[in-house]
Order: structure tokens, then sequence, then C-alpha cells
């Protein structure tokens, strides 16, 4: 039997891609060679609060639509590169997931597949993310006006107390009328000191439990045990947990009891990444999600998405519109080892954190 037929007998089962998934990987393909890792940075002033306090570089995942032309038809796969492992386990293939429940049990066993991070004597982790970002500000006619702006933030955590880390922003690009003076202003490094225990995250990280019943309680006892509250905290925590798939893999459990979640089928990171999404309505006009690769099941990011026209305070205290479908986030890119931190730049601010 030839290459083609045995094609054709490999994906007689699958389902014929909606439009929708196509032009997300046409988007990702475009963006990928388009933007050539240009980098530049978002700015604190006016911008929406909420999200991760760091986010990175684009790694953005390639998705491509291969076409086969067979007698019963054309038959189309996507195939990711950066985002899934060639040797992904059989379970991961199997028919998509019927509600968010079955979603988050699939991204544990994913995250549980993955080892946790162990840096070596003068080693950092460096995690990259992709921002999204609502920015408004002020026109000509004194009407407040909306642009959207990606950045990249990265963060170097060394794995022992008592250690700088590094968080770092970039802008990337602005959608709007904001003058770029308001949006670029080139690198922005934080380097921040502290001996507390607590610090940096990955210290944190690395004394929470991952027994799922155990994480929860922990959870509970700090912020209460509504669905929302608990929500609110996993989000916070699963950004963070990237470092350590192995909490990643309990928080995702604890997330599957939770009363309020509802399966996306269709969403879409901000590095335009499509993927399945597990969402809660925030009672306040927005709906926060948690975004997995469609086919691994890994984590690429999260995502706030605006479901109808409101209003939002911003951190100047002032008070704007926001229209329905507005959307902020942050995408996962890279979580790697490096042998220490970068060159700082020479305008770093630098903050001790005290105990």
């Amino acid at each position: 039997m030839d290459e083609m037929e045995e094609l054709g007998r490999l994906w007689a089962g699958m389902p014929e891609p909606t439009e929708r998934e196509l032009a997300g990987s046409r988007a990702a393909l475009t963006s990928r060679i388009a933007r050539p890792g240009r980098r530049t940075l978002l700015p604190s002033v006016l911008a929406r609060p909420g999200g991760s306090a760091f986010l990175p570089l684009r790694r953005v995942a390639l998705l491509s639509a291969v076409a086969a032309a067979l007698t019963v038809g054309i038959l189309v796969a996507q195939v990711g590169l950066g985002g899934s492992d060639p040797r992904t386990p059989g379970y991961l293939l199997a028919a998509p997931p019927a509600d968010a429940q079955a979603l988050l049990k699939l991204a544990a066993r994913a995250a549980a597949d993955q080892p946790d991070p162990v840096p070596a004597r003068g080693q950092y982790i460096h995690t990259k993310r992709l921002a999204q970002r609502s920015l408004y500000t002020k026109g000509e006619s004194g009407k407040i006006q909306y642009t959207k702006v990606l950045a990249d933030e990265e963060r170097w955590e060394a794995a022992g107390v008592g250690k700088p880390w590094l968080s770092r922003e970039q802008a990337l690009s602005a959608e709007g009328p904001a003058p770029e003076r308001l949006w670029n202003r080139g690198i922005e490094d934080i380097v921040y000191e502290s001996s507390c225990p607590g610090e940096p995250a990955y210290a944190r990280l690395s004394a929470w439990p991952t027994d799922p019943a155990q994480v929860r309680a922990k959870i509970v006892t700090e912020h209460g045990d509504k669905p929302l509250a608990v929500w609110s905290a996993l989000k916070g925590l699963v950004a963070e947990s990237v470092v350590r798939p192995s909490l990643g893999a309990a928080l995702y459990q604890v997330a599957a009891g939770l009363d309020g979640i509802v399966l996306i089928p269709d969403a879409f990171d901000v590095a335009g990444r499509p993927g399945l999404a597990v969402a809660m309505d925030e009672g306040d006009g927005t709906r926060s999600e948690l975004i997995f690769d469609r086919r691994t099941y890994r984590y690429l990011g999260e995502s706030t998405v605006t479901t109808r026209n409101t209003k939002v305070k911003l951190t100047t205290r002032r008070e704007v519109s926001e229209r329905k479908g507005t959307v902020t986030g942050t995408a996962v890119l890279t979580v790697d080892l490096v042998p220490g931190l970068p060159e700082v730049s020479p305008k770093a601010s630098r903050i001790k954190i005290p105990c």
C-alpha cells in the first residue's frame, strides 16, 4: 500500500476541520513569518490590571493544514510545532473531551507526564510569555480611546532563596490610536531581592503539596470555599505552576470539582494558537478561561473575555466602557533552564521585598 492510501486510512475517522480552526492555523503561520523576533514593551500607565505579573517572548505554536487529494475527498491534518510532543501518549489522541471536567482530567494527566525542572547550582528557571493588554488613553477630543497592546514578558528565577531574580517587559506592537510613546518604552527590567522563604515563585511553589485534596484545602483556608473564590486563586496558581507541572496537575483536578465551569471548544490563546478552554463566568461581565492545546492538552495560557459591554476601572481610578468581545490574557511560550541572569538594562528598577 502506498503512502497516500495509508494516510487515507489514518485520517478516515477524523472530522473535517472548521473554517475557524483553519483560520487559526493560517494566522499562526503568518504571524511566525511576519514577526521574526521583533521586541518592544507594555506600559503600566492606564493599562488594565489583571493577568499574571509577568509574560514573555513569542514562540508561537505553528499549525499548518496538510491537504491530500484522495478518492473520497480531502483530508486535512493540523501539525503542531513547538507545543506538541511526537511521543504523545496514546490516550491524548482519543476523541475530544465532552465537557470541562473531562478536559481538566486530561490536562492533569498531561501535566503529570511532564517532569518538574530541577535547576543545577547557579541555574535559573526562565519563563517567556506573550501578553495582550488593554490600553486606554484620552484623545484630542477628550474621549477615552482603546488600544490593544502585545508585549513580551520574561522572568528569571533562581531555585534557592536569597538570590536576585529578574522580570522583563518589552512591547511588541499596538493596534489602536495610542501614540507609540505611551506603549513602547523599550526594555523595562525590574530586579527583585528578598531573603523571604516564600520568594520567588519557584521557591514558594516548591513547598506546595501535590495531592489534590491537600491543594484544595490549602486554597480554601486562604480564600474560602465559594467556587468563584477558589477559581480566582487557581488561575493565578496555574499561571505560576508552569515552573512546576506536578502542582499544575493537582490544580486541574481541583478545578474539575468546581461548580460553574464550562467547556469552550473553539478557544484561541493570545498568541493565536487554537485550543480547548475551561471557563467560568466572573459575574462582572467577563469570562475567564484556562486554555489547553487541542491535541496534547498541555496548558497554553489564560484569557479574560468581556461578555457584554461593561464599565472597567483603570489604575488611574477612572472608569471606561469596555466593549463586548475585548480580550486580555497571557500565553506561555517557553519554560527552560539557563545558566544565569542576562545583562540587566542600565535603567533597571531595583526592589527589595521585606519579609
